[in-house]
């Protein structure tokens, strides 16, 4: 250890011009926060990777609920107008199994990157989308879409707009509903589609439901994930925080730009070999993330409706 360290500083300071405390620290504490600062950016990526999937899921329901409003406003029968339809459906579709795979691909080295200790922790991580996968038929069936969509079609295949009175009587309402399907018969004689997962097909597999339930087993996925990485991230934060919380005691409670320095000073050159930021503006976005989006318990047995007076 000492000899990687021979020839160099480490120290903690403000990254400006202006006269402030500069503190001498050791390549360990040095390494620490490091490794600190890399656990909350793991945590963080985690974070934004399942927001960005969310994100993606709302804007498939939103676009159902805007289809429907326009279908009941003009109710266009037109080719082209169900022709703008199919295409706007299939990139919704398309968005969020690009997203989830954009998820599940990278969360095990996020965890890995949270918990670098732990040589077990991506097998227990993978564990969690394989229990999704063998119990839920909508998860094996969105990702057999997902490669279908990437290699060789697209998903929605059918569009079919409903409408009906909720009563017979003079208060009755007209009922506008719009739902997506992918067809058996459109995937069953394809290759790029898994032959395990269409024999389980039924004939028609509404897709907005097919997404809900998948994102729900994510959701399952991810909440289990936040327990395991837990506490590594709450320790980080504390040894940041703390950190944080020295300098200002030092600096009249000023501890904005506060950086930690590695400094080659062989030759007296003082060339900065490193530097970081310490300070936790951006791990509150991760922490404010989390508070927002909750597990999704039973996503699958929820709807959402239009305004019925």
């Amino acid at each position: 250890m000492q000899g990687a360290t021979l020839g160099m500083e480490f120290k903690l300071k403000l990254d400006t011009l202006d006269a402030h405390p500069i503190i001498d620290i050791n390549d360990a504490k040095f390494c620490k926060l490091l490794e600190c600062k890399g656990v909350l950016s793991a945590a963080l990526a985690i974070e934004e990777k399942y927001e960005l999937l969310l994100s993606n899921y709302l804007e498939l329901e939103k676009q159902a609920l805007n289809t429907t409003v326009e279908r009941m406003l003009y109710n266009s029968h037109d080719y082209s107008d169900s022709f703008d339809n199919r295409i706007a459906f299939n990139q919704r579709i398309v968005n969020l199994l690009t997203s989830t795979k954009l998820y599940i691909d990278q969360i095990q080295q996020h965890v890995r990157n949270c918990i670098p200790t732990d040589i077990t922790i991506a097998d227990s991580v993978k564990q969690l989308f394989s229990t999704e996968y063998d119990e839920v038929f909508e998860y094996r069936f969105m990702e057999a879409m997902r490669n279908y969509v990437q290699h060789r079609g697209l998903a929605v295949h059918l569009i079919r707009y409903n409408s009906k009175w909720t009563s017979i009587e003079e208060h009755g309402q007209m009922e506008c509903t719009v739902k997506l399907f992918a067809q058996k018969n459109e995937v069953e004689n394809d290759k790029a589609f898994k032959k395990a997962v269409t024999k389980e097909m039924p004939q028609e597999v509404d897709l907005i439901f097919a997404s809900r339930r998948y994102v729900e087993s994510i959701s399952k996925a991810h909440v289990l994930i936040r327990k395991m990485i837990n506490q590594p991230v709450m320790d980080a934060r504390e040894i940041l925080s703390q950190e944080i919380n020295d300098y200002k005691k030092m600096n009249n409670g000023n501890a904005l730009g506060l950086t930690a320095y590695s400094i080659c000073n062989q030759d007296n050159s003082n060339d900065v070999v490193k530097k970081f930021g310490i300070f936790l503006d951006w791990d509150d976005v991760r922490i404010k993330l989390t508070q927002k989006n909750s597990g999704l318990v039973n996503l699958h047995k929820r709807y959402v409706s239009g305004t019925c007076i």
